[in-house]
């Protein structure tokens, strides 16, 4: 591969990897939450002897989030995994000592420790995937796929000729893709579904070369305006939907002939 293409697909993966981030510290912020709520349920009713460790667990927790998010870094999420890996340890070694003494008041916190171990293994393995991607990328072409694909994003339609908008067909399929030339290249990148006017941002993003990707109509659709259409992507198929309008943009990008509607 060129090293070209090797550099852009690098970028475009840790562009789109970084909303894992935004996830990260989502997660964090509901373990946080969650502690938190539950130790001012047994401050109230037990008393702080029974309720410090949570609302201790609780506010590390959701300051974390707001350290991974604001940071944005791997050093932050290495920081959260291993913050969750050291209070499951806490709790799951305190319901080992209570299975050992038999002490039903050292058990209590098995189920939270059990998830804060499941959380501690998702983040830290996010935390190698970004560290990786880190080491590999270059900073400058980083910084172009990150201002290619928020535009991307932002664009609206009528006035960017060059991008072509579809959405996949099938049980599960969610979010819009977005697809425009670079050069001899392609950039094809899924967009997360808007909540409120909210979200969007990019989940995965891949730039192909553009005599790998075909497209064949097959028809319009039984209800709508919208016609389907099989979308292949070096070699694998995908069943897709769009406006005819796009359909006509795609055709022209990859012919490179102008094609217009008929009124």
């Amino acid at each position: 591969m060129d090293k070209n293409i090797e550099k852009l697909q690098a970028a475009a993966a840790l562009v789109t990897f970084e909303n894992t981030l935004r996830s990260a510290a989502n997660t964090v912020a509901y373990f946080g939450a969650i502690f938190a709520f539950f130790g001012i349920i047994f401050l109230v009713r037990f008393g702080l002897a029974s309720s410090w460790s949570a609302l201790a667990i609780g506010a590390v927790l959701i300051g974390e989030s707001f350290y991974i998010r604001h940071t944005r870094s791997a050093r932050a999420l290495w920081v959260s995994g291993m913050s969750f890996a050291v209070f499951a340890a806490w709790l799951l070694g305190s319901f080992a000592l209570g299975l050992a003494k038999h002490d039903p008041s050292l058990a209590k916190g098995v189920i939270a420790g059990a998830f804060l171990a499941f959380g501690a293994w998702n983040i830290l393995t996010s935390y190698s995937t970004y560290k990786a991607l880190l080491e590999t990328c270059d900073p400058a072409v980083n910084q172009y796929v990150r201002d290619v694909l928020n535009q991307l994003r932002t664009a609206t339609l009528s006035e960017h000729g060059q991008i072509v908008e579809f959405k996949k067909r099938g049980m599960g399929e969610k979010g819009t893709w977005r697809m425009q030339p670079d050069g001899d290249l392609l950039l094809i990148c899924q967009f997360a579904d808007k909540t409120f006017g909210i979200g969007g941002r990019p989940q995965q993003a891949v730039y192909i070369s553009r005599r790998d990707v075909q497209i064949q109509n097959e028809g319009n659709r039984w209800v709508g305006k919208d016609v389907n259409a099989n979308l292949s992507v070096n070699g694998a198929e995908n069943k897709i939907q769009l406006k005819p309008e796009m359909l006509l943009r795609l055709e022209s990008i990859l012919t490179g002939v102008p094609t217009t509607i008929n009124s």
